[in-house]
Protein backbone atom coordinates (compact mmCIF):
# COMPACT_ATOMS: atom_id res chain seq x y z
CA UNK A 1 0.00 0.00 0.00
CA UNK A 2 1.23 3.19 -0.94
CA UNK A 3 0.51 6.56 1.18
CA UNK A 4 1.25 10.05 -0.09
CA UNK A 5 2.09 12.33 3.60
CA UNK A 6 -0.83 14.83 4.15
CA UNK A 7 0.58 17.72 5.15
CA UNK A 8 3.98 17.69 2.64
CA UNK A 9 3.04 15.16 0.27
CA UNK A 10 6.05 12.84 1.16
CA UNK A 11 6.14 9.65 1.09
CA UNK A 12 4.60 7.84 4.22
CA UNK A 13 6.76 4.59 5.30
CA UNK A 14 4.54 1.83 7.67
CA UNK A 15 6.29 1.04 10.74
CA UNK A 16 4.14 0.40 14.16
CA UNK A 17 4.93 1.86 18.00
CA UNK A 18 5.93 -0.82 20.58
CA UNK A 19 4.48 -1.45 23.87
CA UNK A 20 6.54 -2.37 27.07
CA UNK A 21 5.35 -4.47 29.74
CA UNK A 22 6.88 -6.40 32.04
CA UNK A 23 9.34 -8.12 30.29
CA UNK A 24 7.61 -8.63 26.95
CA UNK A 25 7.22 -6.09 24.06
CA UNK A 26 4.07 -5.98 21.81
CA UNK A 27 2.50 -4.21 19.05
CA UNK A 28 0.05 -0.86 20.82
CA UNK A 29 -2.95 -1.93 20.10
CA UNK A 30 -6.58 0.37 20.18
CA UNK A 31 -10.07 -0.98 21.52
CA UNK A 32 -13.13 -0.51 21.56
CA UNK A 33 -15.28 1.57 24.06
CA UNK A 34 -14.47 3.66 27.27
CA UNK A 35 -11.85 2.00 29.71
CA UNK A 36 -13.92 0.23 31.77
CA UNK A 37 -11.23 0.47 35.15
CA UNK A 38 -10.60 -2.00 37.99
CA UNK A 39 -8.62 -1.69 40.65
CA UNK A 40 -5.53 -2.98 39.55
CA UNK A 41 -5.48 -1.33 35.96
CA UNK A 42 -7.99 -1.50 32.99
CA UNK A 43 -10.46 -4.42 32.27
CA UNK A 44 -10.71 -5.78 28.37
CA UNK A 45 -12.72 -8.51 28.84
CA UNK A 46 -15.06 -9.06 25.95
CA UNK A 47 -14.19 -5.87 24.16
CA UNK A 48 -12.66 -6.14 20.64
CA UNK A 49 -8.77 -4.81 20.20
CA UNK A 50 -6.90 -4.20 17.05
CA UNK A 51 -2.96 -3.56 16.29
CA UNK A 52 -2.00 -0.24 15.50
CA UNK A 53 0.11 0.12 12.68
CA UNK A 54 1.87 4.13 12.24
CA UNK A 55 2.74 5.24 8.86
CA UNK A 56 5.49 7.97 9.32
CA UNK A 57 6.44 10.24 6.46
CA UNK A 58 9.95 10.22 4.89
CA UNK A 59 10.49 13.52 4.14
CA UNK A 60 8.70 15.58 7.48
CA UNK A 61 8.63 12.92 9.82
CA UNK A 62 4.55 13.13 10.59
CA UNK A 63 2.95 10.14 11.85
CA UNK A 64 -0.63 8.90 11.67
CA UNK A 65 -1.78 5.82 12.94
CA UNK A 66 -4.75 3.49 11.74
CA UNK A 67 -6.32 0.42 13.44
CA UNK A 68 -7.56 -1.46 10.06
CA UNK A 69 -10.04 -4.03 10.89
Amino acid sequence: MSKSCPKCAGRMEQGFVPEAKDYSTNVETWVEGAPRRKWWGIDFKGLRRLPIETWRCARCGYLESYAPA
